[in-house]
């Protein structure tokens, strides 16, 4: 059934929800490995499940594109849940306290894991919407999670109002397309789509574009990111980073790829623009940022500006570039969150100055974030440069050369202000009161696992080689 992986997150996150009713404060332990449990469940059921076959007359389909898009859902949503779990006991003495209420923790989790997956397989414009808000919805109340946290409710606020908006205009640019059409199908609106000069088609398309700007922080739509990045719970934080930003890219290629392939030359020029804009003031802000989470806000806004670049080019080149990067950055951004998340838990502390000292108190996690750092800036021959010199072949070959020169400079400055960690970490002496800060053993076995993976994806390219021959062939029919 191609809806298998789908159902059983959604019966994880009930089955966690009750549990939990059952359950003793001193046994609710067991919710994170059941959810891990579910998570591991659904991809075994993805890992068996049929490719080029849809259901519920077509509204629902599996395709290459679907399958690694999901993979990185579930593995973003495995790696959040890992590192909760030291944080969901909390510890006194520090300002950092537990998430606290586990069970709902968790299937909130769960559904914004399972409407993402439903976006990107959804092929009408009501699934496509209903998903993206089951995607969105539970994302602002993992925001505002700390109920007695000014700063956590402040940045849920800001984050609903602002994603309140961001779905009105989806919504209304989706009006006017079905509008000039009459078709609710994907497909049937990129065929029956004729712009020339109408008005309403890219009043349309700038609808939808800022609201799916929103979701990939692409400036100028980036201004929540900061303020939610560093209110919200550090593991929610982490989750944003990369699951809001995958959904906000599957989102952006539904749209672009499926329904608008044929005008994507068109807006070339103005997707360039964004993408250098998007990178430039991502980079050149997070160089004054002192706090370590509003610092990875920035970082996450220049990197969205990287993933523009994969809509340059034809989407059987574009996508396994984009997915490929997708993948790269998962892995290395959630390896410098997880040292973060362990900080925070430890210390109470969130500003880069606070890292002083830390490759002597705990050298691994030093190491592990130092790499994933120096894999976001495109170190060869680490995972970052690999999938970042895909993109860039994707412009130049769209004869994007300025751009390909800008993202170069970029990700010049982006080591500049990387090295302002590392520097904390390996150069600036510790102060007084430094000791030796402990990590459970799963969150140096899951740092370790996110290490190895920022190492593999950049000396073994045949995941990049795998994801281009499952998609290229497939993607070659949405060029009409």
């Amino acid at each position: 059934m191609l809806m298998m992986p789908e159902i059983i997150v959604i019966l994880t996150a009930f089955g966690v929800l009750v549990l939990d009713l059952f359950l003793t404060e001193r046994s609710r332990w067991i919710l994170a490995p059941l959810a891990l449990i579910g998570l591991a469940g659904a991809f075994a059921a993805l890992y068996m499940t049929p490719l080029h076959e849809q259901m519920l007359g077509g509204r629902f389909v599996m395709d290459p594109v679907a399958w690694w898009f999901k993979v990185v859902f579930l593995l973003s949503g495995a790696i959040t849940i890992l590192i909760s779990m030291d944080l969901l006991n909390g510890k006194t003495g520090v300002r950092i306290r537990g998430i606290g209420f586990r069970g709902e923790y968790f299937t909130v989790l769960l559904f914004t894991i399972t409407g993402m997956m439903y976006l990107i397989s959804a092929r009408d414009l009501i699934t496509l919407y209903v998903s993206l808000e089951l995607a969105t919805i539970p994302l602002f109340v993992l925001t505002a999670w700390r109920r007695d946290d000014a700063r956590s409710g402040e940045a849920g606020l800001k984050y609903v109002i602002l994603g309140a908006l961001a779905s009105a205009f989806i919504l209304y640019g989706m009006g006017l397309i079905y509008g000039l059409t009459g078709s609710l199908n994907l497909d049937t609106i990129g065929h029956a789509l004729t712009p020339g000069r109408n008005a309403v088609f890219w009043l349309a398309i700038a609808a939808l574009f800022a609201g799916v700007g929103f979701k990939l922080t692409i400036v100028p739509f980036h201004l929540w990111a900061a303020d939610v990045y560093q209110g919200a719970p550090t593991p929610v934080t982490a989750y944003l980073s990369v699951a809001s930003k995958g959904a906000g890219l599957a989102f952006m290629f539904q749209i672009f790829f499926r329904m608008l392939g044929p005008w994507i030359p068109d807006g070339a020029l103005l997707i360039a623009l964004f993408a250098a804009s998007t990178m430039t003031l991502g980079n050149t802000v997070a160089i004054v940022q002192h706090n370590i989470k509003r610092f990875m806000a920035f970082s996450a806004i220049s990197q969205a500006g990287y993933f523009l670049m994969g809509f340059l080019g034809p989407s059987s080149a574009g996508v396994p570039a984009m997915l490929f990067y997708m993948l790269v950055y998962v892995v290395s951004n959630m390896g410098v969150f997880t040292a973060i998340v362990w900080f925070a838990n430890e210390t109470g502390r969130e500003q880069i100055e606070d890292y002083r000292g830390l490759c002597r108190t705990n050298p691994l996690m030093a190491l592990a974030m130092m790499v994933a750092l120096f894999s976001l800036a495109g170190i060869p021959p680490l995972s970052g440069f690999v999938g970042k010199f895909f993109l860039f072949s994707i412009a130049s070959q769209a004869g994007f050369h300025w751009l390909v020169a800008v993202a170069a400079v970029n990700s010049t400055i982006s080591l500049y202000y990387y090295l302002r960690v590392v520097r904390q970490m390996y150069i600036e002496p510790g102060g007084e009161d430094a000791r030796a800060l402990p990590v459970s053993r799963k969150l140096a076995l899951t740092q370790a696992v996110l290490l190895l993976g920022v190492v593999f994806l950049g000396l073994v390219p045949g995941i990049y080689e795998s994801i281009h021959a499952d998609t290229a062939s497939w993607l070659a029919a949405l060029i009409r």
